[in-house]
This record gives structure tokens, sequence and C-alpha cells, in this order.
């Protein structure tokens, strides 16, 4: 479990600044901050269909789950309309944890983006 732990901490931290501008509108509350709607999501058992989450502008990867469920990490996206692989994080692949894959529109460009990542739970 602590491997487990300890390899989603890095896959946050080797991300950076990868995740996609796919913001869907700023909260008011907190001018900086961009709530993402993540939606047509598949995965493993129990995975939502749909989620906000939010993120400062320039942080990291992970995106903290507006219901307070959790964090998202963003390890992978693909334009849809092109198929162009937008990043990948390089050796995900090989920690075989469970990841999700949603939906989210790039309100910058219009752009529909698949995004792959990690739902990690609180706590």
């Amino acid at each position: 479990m602590a491997r487990a732990r300890s390899t989603i901490a890095l896959l946050a931290l080797v991300a950076g600044a990868a995740v996609p501008a796919a913001a869907a509108s700023a909260d008011p509350s907190t001018p900086s901050t961009l709530t993402y709607e993540f939606t047509a999501c598949t995965g493993p058992a129990g995975t939502p269909t749909q989620f906000d989450a939010v993120k400062q502008p320039g942080g990291a990867a992970a995106l903290r789950l507006t219901d307070s469920r959790g964090v998202f990490v963003v390890v992978q996206a693909f334009d849809v309309e092109t198929g162009a692989l937008l990043f990948m994080t390089p050796g995900f692949q090989q920690n075989d944890l469970p990841t999700i894959t949603c939906s989210v529109v790039n309100p910058t460009n219009d752009r529909e983006q698949l995004v792959t990542g990690l739902l990690v739970p609180p706590g």
C-alpha cells in the first residue's frame, strides 16, 4: 500500500504542469482557481460517471474534487478530433494502478480531450 501511495505522489510530481488547459470555468470566489468538468468517465467498479475538480493555474496535474472525494491526477490526454497525444506521464503504464478515462472540453479552443488519470480517495 505504501508503494502505491508513493507511486501516486511521484506521478503527481512528475506530471507537473502537464494538465491540458481544459478549464470549464473560473470559480468566482477564488479568481485563480479553475474548475474542470469531467464527463463520460469509465474505469473500475465505483468510478463516477462525472465529477468536477479544481486546480490552480500552473499547479501540477493533481486536481481536487469539488465534493471532497479526493484528487484526480491526470497522466495522459488526447485531442479527440485529431487523435493527437497531448501529453503522457512517462512510465505510468508500468505501475499497474487502476486509472479512469473521462472527457473534458477545453474552453480556450472548444476542443474535446480524452484524459486518463488516477482517482485518489481522500485520506
